[in-house]
């Protein structure tokens, strides 16, 4: 549709920059513009493809949520992301309705071509010679005049309102009933302008276009397209009468005369040109009357320029293939959880290599790859940043082939940017973890001489929890009970409180702890089970917005639940500023012997 559209629009802007040349010409550009669009099919299979990207680039999001293994090989490995999301639910539904929709549309376009088509043929069965000599001297001079080599088949139907003319090996026009009765001058000009359209082969140019029409229907362009082009085929033949000395006004007077005797033909449909129809006749009775005009006959090269023109316009768009521009590839997060770290674990390392280093990943071979080999290479750069948009410098890296295994690391700078140059262009898996967030996962597309760009956007880790219960005698209710036992004593200093560079993450610490208590029924029958607890520490510190996971015990949950309402943590801070952070807290009953 985008190349058909793009034609037409080149052709009716060409005709419009013509509007003061003859309408014959504009004719011409207009019909070669209507045979390109019927062979675009194809000419897209001859001409050899070339790419525009000009299209906003679509975000390369994984198909589903991906869970990355980490270096100790916990988790699963991560999984292909389609480079553009699939459609889903109702647009899948939509899309697929598509064929079938347009199908339908060409399908009643082409029977009611078909009908029309079937009714001139019937019409025409019915009608007789017309043995009138006024008509039939007249046919014979005004073909010689145009230098046809012979006159066509003069026809009278029984109809009021029928003045067409149709047919290629064999034209015909049909005059409607009375028209044995019409003066000499009128006959000169109807047949002037009837065999006008015999000699330009106007039905043959606007059956082509029905067609067209009929494969897309759905196109506005192409209705105003053909519309325009049996405008332009009645202003020729206009035209050529008025070459052969017919004063406009007395033509203008003549088609006004017809058009009231003709006048049901506006409630018919036939595929084939109609001198009168009334849609058309103010104004083509006011371009007639504009002496100013351009009436000449074009000659043949023009004519050849007009199809060369649209065919140097055809070819490279048969051959166009619009695709999106290189842009930033947004990186949807993993649902890897990861789990926080008490204040005296060691901060994990991130410094960065003095050089980037391609190896085989360990216990699998690697197939040989020489990056400044045969073909161009590619690249992959983009950005880290964190949830707040600053930049995060020293985040490792990591980039793999599927296929071979092999690997590219790399580091953020200072400004949260990496750049991994010489790649073979190929599908790579692209990984960028940072402790205390969650790993960021996405698989995409490099092409030769492109740079495949990303743009990361870390998201807090989830807190892990994991406590064990056993049955023992119930704790004594306090006053203290319902607000959890002090464990330790709140921060004074944030570290990340002055800190220039992002992702500086301070993690939560438990200030106030309560135990779970095993439900006594469970104990004494012997009941023992596991509850998985998914809540969010608030920016305040306070858990909130608990929840269960469905097939948790419901004593379990509620004893869990209890307990966990009543933690109470130093706030999450990112970059000195607090923030809610999701926790997963595992609790196991358990029966000791």
């Amino acid at each position: 549709m985008i190349k058909v559209t793009l034609v037409l629009i080149i052709a009716l802007a060409a005709a419009e920059l013509l509007r003061r040349r003859p309408a014959a010409l504009r004719h011409r550009v207009l019909a070669a513009a209507i045979a390109c669009c019927a062979v675009m099919p194809a000419a897209e299979a001859l001409v050899p493809d070339w790419e525009l990207p000009i299209l906003p680039a679509r975000a390369a999001l994984p198909s589903q949520p991906v869970v990355l293994q980490d270096d100790d090989g916990a988790g699963a490995g991560p999984q292909q992301a389609t480079a553009l999301e699939r459609p889903r639910g109702s647009a899948a539904w939509f899309l697929a309705l598509l064929p079938l929709v347009w199908g339908a549309g060409a399908g009643v376009s082409l029977v009611l071509l078909a009908v029309g088509l079937a009714r001139l043929g019937w019409i025409a069965s019915r009608a007789r010679p017309i043995d009138d000599v006024r008509w039939t001297g007249a046919a014979a001079r005004v073909a010689g005049r145009l230098g046809l080599t012979a006159a066509p088949v003069i026809l009278q139907s029984d109809q009021p309102a029928m003045l067409f003319t149709w047919g290629l090996r064999r034209p015909k026009v049909l005059l409607p009933r009375g028209a044995e009765g019409w003066s000499d001058e009128r006959i000169g000009m109807v047949l002037g302008h009837e065999l006008a359209h015999i000699r330009r082969g106007d039905w043959a140019a606007q059956l082509l276009a029905d067609y067209v029409r009929c494969a897309h229907w759905f196109n506005p362009l192409v209705w105003i397209a053909c519309r325009r082009l049996r405008l332009e085929s009645e202003h020729a033949c206009d035209d050529e009468v008025l070459r052969h000395g017919v004063p406009a006004p007395d033509y203008a007077s003549e088609l006004l005369t017809l058009a009231s005797l003709l006048k049901a033909a506006r409630r018919s449909f036939y595929p084939a040109p109609a001198m009168a129809r009334p849609s058309e006749l103010e104004r083509r009775v006011r371009v007639m009357l504009n002496a100013r005009l351009d009436r000449a006959p074009i000659r043949r090269s023009s004519a050849l320029l007009a199809w060369l023109g649209m065919l140097a316009v055809t070819v490279p768009i048969a051959g166009l293939s619009i695709t999106p521009e290189p842009a930033p590839v947004a990186v949807s997060t993993a649902a890897s959880t990861m789990a926080s770290q008490p204040d005296d674990a060691p901060a994990a390392s991130a410094s960065r290599p003095d050089a980037i280093v391609l190896r085989p990943s360990a216990g699998r071979p690697a197939a040989s790859r020489d990056l400044a080999a045969k073909q161009q290479s590619a690249a992959l750069a983009g950005t880290v940043a964190d949830p707040r948009g600053r930049p995060v410098p020293n985040v490792p890296v990591k980039v793999t082939d599927p296929a071979t295994s092999a690997t590219a690391e790399t580091t953020t700078d200072q400004h949260g940017q990496f750049a991994v140059p010489n790649l073979a262009p190929g599908r790579y898996d692209v990984r960028i973890s940072k402790p205390g967030f969650k790993t960021l996962a996405l698989s995409l597309v490099v092409r030769a001489g492109e740079t495949g760009r990303v743009q990361g956007v870390l998201q807090l880790g989830r807190v892990a929890e994991s406590i064990t219960v056993t049955p023992g005698p119930r704790p004594p209710v306090t006053p203290g009970a319902a607000r959890g036992r002090d464990v330790a004593a709140a921060p004074v200093d944030d570290p990340c409180a002055h800190s220039t560079e992002g992702g500086c993450v301070t993690p939560p610490l438990k200030l106030a702890d309560a135990r779970p208590t095993y439900p006594v029924h469970h104990a004494q029958s012997g009941v023992a089970g596991e509850v998985v607890i998914d809540a969010v520490i608030g920016p305040d510190g306070s858990v909130a917005q608990l929840q269960p996971k469905p097939d948790s015990d419901p004593d379990f949950a509620a004893a869990a639940m209890h307990a966990i309402r009543l933690w109470r943590f130093s706030p999450t801070r990112l970059n000195g500023e607090p923030v809610a952070v999701d926790m997963t807290v595992t609790v196991k009953f358990q029966i000791t012997k």
